[in-house]
């Protein structure tokens, strides 16, 4: 799928979140999911058939990734992670460094997957005010994650990762993989929620 249409969709994803998130309609992980498959099948030309949720990883055993979509004429084979952080309802902190190296894990996660050698991995994230104040904050050092700005590079590698603290890491597990990721769509909501599209692209992985 090019980008142009691909970044459509997206736009259209973050005005229909907006919108739900206005009228404080209860929202979960699936329901962020199932918004974008909706601008997916509605402006992209996928077909609900073509869907399939909790794909079985092909390179990690017994992991599954969130979306996978298979290739047809009109577009390359898509994998989709998503992951939705809002505080927790009793008010307590959550753990924010082991929140943000789950993050990564699924980034790691998409850049593991393949099947094809035209493939497109798409990691989605939508958060409330406490991991984007987590995030922003220098001290923290993944600032130039959470605002990479549309169309840049970020790359993410050993080296990215050996700089974050102990609980960071620990979180994350083993599969560290050299990656980039660029940022597809960065949004701050009126509402007070941001979301995040980053592709994860991959050279020589094998």
């Amino acid at each position: 799928m090019n980008d142009l249409i691909i970044d459509e969709i997206f736009q259209q994803f973050a005005k229909l979140i907006e919108e739900r998130f206005y009228k404080k309609v209860y929202t979960t992980e699936d329901s962020i999911r199932y918004t974008l498959f909706y601008c997916l099948t509605r402006s992209g030309g996928i077909h609900p058939s073509d869907i399939i949720l909790e794909y079985p990883h092909p390179r990690i055993p017994r992991a599954k990734i969130d979306t996978y979509i298979s290739p047809k004429n009109e577009y390359s084979e898509l994998v989709f992670e998503f992951k939705f952080d809002r505080g927790i309802p009793s008010g307590n902190t959550s753990p924010r460094t082991q929140q943000a190296g789950k993050i990564f894990a699924d980034i790691f996660r998409l850049a593991l997957f393949e099947l094809n050698d035209n493939v497109q991995r798409y990691f989605v994230y939508v958060t409330d005010n406490e991991m984007a104040t987590y995030f922003q904050n220098l001290s923290n050092q993944l600032n130039d994650f959470f605002n990479l700005t549309f169309g840049n590079i970020l790359k993410i590698d050993k080296q990215y990762i050996e700089k974050l603290p102990n609980t960071f890491t620990e979180s994350l597990g083993n599969n560290v993989i050299d990656c980039e990721i660029v940022c597809r769509l960065n949004k701050e909501l009126e509402s007070k929620f941001w979301v995040r599209i980053y592709e994860i692209k991959t050279t020589n992985i094998r």
